[in-house]
């Protein structure tokens, strides 16, 4: 495949910008020489001589070649191929930050610290033959077996309660539950309120909207830019799609009435867009997410390589789309709120 790159002399303004055309396959030792062609050297001068480096300006800040340094810069090695430093030669996303943008911004902070909040209030029936509950207003991450129970000693005379032994059995929509300190308790509530959520419920708490059946247009939209989908990579990516959707077909029958046939070509479609990435990304089944106001896994994560970090998650869900939306929604953004390991600060 070839490429086209616009080569610059230092010290050239880019108007002298000029395009060098090479094979994806050839090494930057070839495309030294190419360039040696369209430049003035000196007599006897060697292309290998030439010194090459990845720096990207847009074509509408001239202003940045006059402070130019090349020392922090990405130098291209003549051992390199071409294919392999082909997509570090992307512009840049711009740090001009437009009046949306900064909008955005500020709606992103302003809903980090609501997310700082987890308190929340829970319906507590003390055993199957009362229909009478209460409710148990409780700060998760501080929650204690010892609160609960004074709580309900409160709320009804239950003496098994009066020993200090007594152990609490809790049922939820899950199943049952004995925690036996209160990281137990901590995690079950943690579980018990992200399995709660509704879309109603999110917007609430992210302040999005007090719409009792709200859409998702409440939601902020984020502008990103896109990639240049001519691109032979991207063009496998999408031959490697239908050829899996093709065979996906032709074996398992398309029943959506079954969360996991869902779920089979949803991860069809969603390793096809993170495989022109899957140097830097991955996708991790059942990926683990904790923060303030939930933890549980997710059907599926992409997950930064270098980093860690998650750049996005998908709940599969077999008829409530909205409660699989108010769950990814929360997740999310617990793993963006959360406290970083040493490992994943860069």
């Amino acid at each position: 495949m070839s490429v086209t790159l616009l080569c610059l002399v230092k010290g050239n303004t880019l108007a002298n910008a000029f395009p060098v055309h090479i094979d994806s396959d050839q090494l930057v030792g070839d495309l030294k020489e190419a360039i040696k062609d369209k430049i003035d050297v000196p007599a006897g001068f060697k292309a290998k001589d030439l010194k090459l480096w990845n720096v990207s300006i847009p074509d509408d800040q001239d202003d940045l070649l006059r402070n130019l340094t090349l020392n922090d810069g990405y130098e291209l090695l003549a051992t390199r191929e071409i294919a392999t430093i082909v997509e570090r030669l992307e512009p840049p996303v711009s740090t001009v930050t437009s009046s949306r943008e900064q909008e955005l911004l500020d709606q992103v902070a302003s809903l980090q610290a609501l997310l700082n909040k987890s308190v929340h209030v829970f319906d507590v029936v003390v055993s199957s033959k009362r229909t009478k509950s209460f409710k148990w207003t409780v700060n998760i991450e501080r929650a204690t077996l010892d609160g609960l129970k004074n709580s309900i000693r409160a709320m009804n005379q239950t003496p098994a309660l009066e020993n200090d032994g007594a152990v609490l059995n809790m049922l939820n929509d899950s199943g049952k539950f004995s925690p036996r300190n209160d990281q137990d308790l901590r995690e079950m509530l943690q579980v018990d309120f992200l399995e709660a959520l509704q879309r109603m419920d999110v917007c609430e708490l992210y302040g999005l909207s007090d719409d009792p059946n709200p859409s998702i247009d409440v939601y902020p939209v984020f502008s990103c830019g896109c990639a240049d989908t001519k691109n032979e990579k991207y063009k496998e990516a999408l031959r490697k799609l239908f050829d899996e959707l093709e065979t996906r077909v032709a074996t398992t029958p398309i029943d959506v009435s079954y969360e996991a046939t869902k779920s089979i070509y949803l991860y069809t479609y969603l390793v096809s867009a993170t495989y022109p990435f899957k140097d830097q990304v991955k996708v991790v089944p059942e990926k683990l997410i904790e923060g303030k106001n939930g933890r549980g896994n997710l059907d599926y994560g992409i997950e930064s390589r270098t980093t860690g970090r998650i750049i996005g998650l998908v709940e599969v869900k077999k008829d409530d789309f909205k409660q699989g939306f108010a769950q990814a929604t929360v997740q999310l953004e617990s793993s963006l709120g959360r406290k970083l390991k040493a490992n994943e600060i860069g």
